[in-house]
């Protein structure tokens, strides 16, 4: 089967990003996958949560199809968990941060930092640690739809964060459509069929990301009657009460103290 992205191409696109301040670092990624891909990348899909396997990050999804996808995705606060097992495989480049992997029987983890590549193939498995954080580019070359109980089974158990839910199928449904209208490699007795299927699926998709996009969020503070003053404000204000007198330890089970009592 001939695919549309070369993983090669992909993380020399990554490395323009490696080193560079956020959020310049996902542009540079950005711009050189469109100057590599003309028309394939989208860059107006909205960062969302992806919640799988007991790993929180999150991803913006610059591609996908029924076979294919390119992410930028991350944390900036660490995460671990499970990859799944999948019947696509998983190319990685890593942009900042470090990543941890382990395989069954392997005793040692691998640690993989900015401008390292990692793969998870098809039908393997591994377990995942993001230290304190973690940005990288990923290419996913399979059957995707297979993968999509993964990435919601979280979401309807545990957290049950369903604006996520939703835009996560909003935004595949989109750019899944969006190929399809476009897309060149079908027969051409096909053609039509996939371009008003497309179509359909890229108006819904759209749509039902614009409806679950949860409010922005905010820090501030509510009080009493629920006015909001902002978390700078609060918490550099200068705490004046006096704390109480602490003895330690072996002042209070010093004999002096034991006499006075």
């Amino acid at each position: 089967m001939k695919y549309l992205f070369d993983p090669d191409v992909l993380h020399d696109c990554a490395l323009k990003g490696v080193g560079l301040p956020k959020p310049q670092m996902f542009e540079a990624v950005e711009k050189a996958m469109e100057e590599a891909y003309p028309g394939l990348i989208h860059r107006d899909q909205p960062w969302i949560y992806s919640i799988a396997g007991g790993v929180m990050i999150q991803m913006k999804v610059c591609f996908a199809s029924l076979m294919e996808y390119v992410i930028l995705w991350g944390t900036p606060i660490g995460s671990e968990g499970h990859s799944g097992r999948h019947l696509a495989g998983f190319w990685d480049t890593v942009l900042e941060g470090e990543a941890w992997y382990y395989a069954e029987g392997q005793f040692e983890k691998r640690i993989y930092r900015p401008g390292d590549r990692i793969y998870v193939g098809p039908g393997q498995a591994r377990g995942m640690n993001f230290t304190d954080g973690i940005w990288a580019l990923e290419y996913a070359r399979g059957f995707i739809p297979y993968s999509i109980p993964f990435g919601l089974a979280d979401i309807m158990v545990s957290t049950l964060d369903w604006p996520t839910a939703l835009q996560t199928l909003g935004v595949y449904m989109d750019l899944t459509g969006r190929y399809w209208s476009r897309d060149k490699l079908a027969p051409a007795w096909l053609r039509p069929l996939k371009a008003a299927a497309g179509f359909a699926s890229k108006v819904i998709g759209a749509r039902l990301t614009r409806l679950s996009t949860p409010s922005a969020p905010y820090d501030d503070i509510p009080d009493n009657q629920g006015r909001r003053r902002p978390l700078e404000e609060i918490n550099t204000t200068k705490h004046t009460t006096k704390r109480p007198t602490r003895l330690r330890t072996s002042e209070i089970n010093s004999p002096e103290k034991t006499a006075q009592a």
